[in-house]
């Protein structure tokens, strides 16, 4: 349940942002972004998903405000990240990625329709993407994810 005081408030924070990875480096830089914030998420109550693809990252960050805008202003300062740009944030009624402290998820060729869908035709510009948008697809994105792990499981 939502609290009323603003700082025990649910709040959502989505950006995009451009990878300053080397390709070659890239699964092993996100696999060290994934364990810091994993260890770091849970001590603030924090959970998300990031979205790795052509070149973006696009995460939605929830937990309490305070918290959601420290890391936020650290993944600003971080070199890998490059062009921030917040395309949501405010309060949340609920959590939509509350079953990961983070979580990444690439999407492949065979996810191309989703983009389709959401009007990123030829070329993946989150940054053009609406707050509805930029959520529905974190939230498709996730859909995938626990298909994934449930097939694992099987």
């Amino acid at each position: 349940m939502q609290q009323i005081s603003g700082a025990r408030t649910l709040h959502r924070l989505i950006y995009c942002s451009r990878q300053r990875i080397a390709p070659h480096d890239l699964d092993h830089e996100v696999g060290e972004i994934i364990r810091a914030s994993i260890r770091k998420n849970r001590e603030v109550n924090l959970t998300g998903l990031l979205l790795v693809h052509q070149g973006y990252f696009v995460q939605s960050l929830e937990g309490p405000a305070e918290a959601v805008l420290t890391t936020y202003r650290r993944i600003n300062d971080d070199p890998r990240h490059a062009e921030c740009k917040v395309l949501s944030a405010g309060p949340a009624g609920a959590r939509e990625f509350g079953d990961w402290n983070m979580c990444a998820r690439g999407m492949s060729a065979a996810d191309d329709a989703i983009l389709r869908t959401l009007g990123q035709r030829e070329t993946f510009t989150p940054e053009s993407l609406s707050a509805r948008a930029a959520l529905r697809l974190l939230k498709t994105v996730r859909g995938i994810q626990s298909r994934t792990q449930l097939r694992a499981m099987l």
